[in-house]
């Protein structure tokens, strides 16, 4: 009976210590973001209009219609100019089965079909062939957990779910160890792993970048500068 009295008392003096304790996932999202703060960005919590929502999801209780969204993170990148020709625009990434109006630019994209504005900033880049041509081309390379990327006249930003590629494969490599016999934690700790120290530590912030990059030349290079 002791016995248990003191572990109970140590289970209630741990336990509010280990809930705030950063988890694997805290770990990587905080690194990935300040790699993506050195790099220039600009990065904010934010959502995107879910284009596939459910009956339940698009009326409430009450009857009436309301806008599904998914939480996600936005990564702003400016332009370094004001490109005043451009149609400001955010294009969204179309699931399989979309359940709301879908006003498609391509195969994956396309804007909000209930956004009057949108649909005449799509009409605009319509006209444009050859800009959106090379624009899509660009898209497609997109990671593919970004939901949105949105056009500007100073920016361009990508609406990221910011998963972590290499995460699934740790959990596995974990589980190998431990059924080898290596010791393992007790059952109450968090899982190990450390926060990435540089870019090299982050394939998914490499990649997103790089097309982020090739995204910006190809606004200036058809929008009023040359790319860089």
């Amino acid at each position: 009976m002791e016995w248990f009295i003191i572990v109970l008392a140590l289970g209630v003096a741990i336990g509010p210590i280990l809930y705030l304790m950063p988890t694997q996932r805290d770990r990587y999202i905080t690194g990935l973001r300040a790699q993506a703060r050195k790099l220039g960005y600009t990065v904010q919590l934010d959502k995107v209009l879910k284009l596939n929502p459910d009956a339940d999801e698009r009326v409430t209780a009450g009857g009436s219609l309301r806008q599904s969204a998914v939480s996600c993170t936005r990564y702003q990148l400016p332009l370094g100019v004001t490109l005043n020709a451009v149609s400001p625009i955010l294009m969204l990434r179309i699931p399989s089965n979309p359940t709301i109006p879908v006003e498609r630019l391509a195969t994956h994209w396309g804007v909000n079909g209930l956004d009057v504005s949108q649909l005449k900033s799509a009409a605009r880049w319509q006209n444009d062939t050859g800009s959106l041509t090379d624009l899509v081309a660009v898209l497609d390379q997109m990671p593919a957990d970004v939901l949105a990327v949105q056009l500007d006249k100073r920016f361009i930003a990508a609406f990221w779910r910011e998963q972590n590629p290499g995460s699934q494969a740790n959990q596995k490599g974990q589980t190998n160890k431990a059924q080898g016999g290596l010791a393992q934690l007790p059952w109450f700790w968090p899982a190990s792993g450390k926060q990435p120290a540089t870019l090299d530590d982050l394939p998914a912030l490499q990649a997103l970048d790089r097309v982020m990059r090739s995204l910006l030349n190809t606004v200036k290079k058809h929008w009023g500068t040359s790319g860089q």
